[in-house]
């Protein structure tokens, strides 16, 4: 069924306010648009959503983009309504699956991308390219389209479970996430990404230790004071933790 809707605006004048009600949105200006809106609804199949709800739900998302839209903005409404629309069905899933297994990692550099495309957009009035994106965070272009396909990812199994077939497109492939440039004391992301994976591996303990040691820089002997362990413990710990991690890495 295709959707339709009217808007209106409200006006004021004084004391008084004048509801002015522009022409309805018609069946043609949604039926212009449905290949968009199937196009992103069909990203989201991973979701075990069926494909009709996604698409109903995406022309809500069509709908307030047309009403919305602003062209004096110079944002192009298909970029415009490929935001809304998205938005809308990823709203939808999250109310529907309220479990969603995001890396921490990559959780973190999507807010980071996307603190930075809104910062962006107010400043220079568009949006920024893969390429200004991938230059700010040193990443490929390529990396930064798998970064950001996270983003629609709906169900995100834990990294650590790489054996794993994903059947889904739209899905990050880890391998092709890497850093654009080499940049002096700072590990590749690539580097990081597997470590992280590595890291995720490791027991509870372990992980709390390489914390505690090597992330806020803490002796053995504070380490075994937060954990309620000895410091011969953590020590222990530690050189297991590593051994592991090196096995592990060394194994890529």
């Amino acid at each position: 069924m295709i959707l339709s809707a009217t808007r209106g605006n409200i006006i004021g004048n004084n004391n008084m306010a004048i509801v002015s009600k522009p022409p309805k949105i018609t069946d043609d200006q949604i039926t212009k648009y449905q290949p968009l809106v199937k196009s992103i609804a069909r990203k989201f199949t991973n979701s075990g959503e069926p494909f009709e709800d996604l698409e109903q739900v995406g022309y809500i998302g069509l709908i307030n983009a047309l009403n919305l839209y602003n062209p004096e903005r110079g944002v192009k409404f298909e970029t415009y309504a490929t935001w809304l629309i998205s938005g809308e069905i990823r709203h939808y899933i999250r109310d529907k699956h309220q479990t969603i297994k995001i890396p921490n990692w990559m959780l973190k550099l999507n807010k980071q991308i996307e603190k930075y495309i809104i910062s962006y957009r107010k400043e220079n009035k568009r949006f920024p390219t893969i390429s200004e994106v991938s230059e700010k965070f040193n990443l490929t272009e390529e990396g930064v389209k798998e970064i950001l396909k996270a983003r629609d990812a709906v169900q995100i199994i834990s990294i650590d479970q790489k054996n794993r077939e994903y059947d889904s497109y739209h899905y990050p492939r880890l391998d092709k996430i890497k850093s654009k440039d080499y940049q002096s004391f700072k590990l590749p992301i690539e580097d990081i990404i597997s470590l992280k994976i590595a890291m995720s591996k490791l027991k509870n303990l372990q992980k709390k230790v390489i914390y505690y040691i090597f992330e806020k820089d803490l002796t053995q002997f504070k380490t075994a004071h937060k954990l309620g362990i000895s410091q011969r413990q953590v020590s222990r710990i530690k050189n297991k933790a590593l051994k592991s991690l090196k096995k592990e890495l060394e194994n890529k």
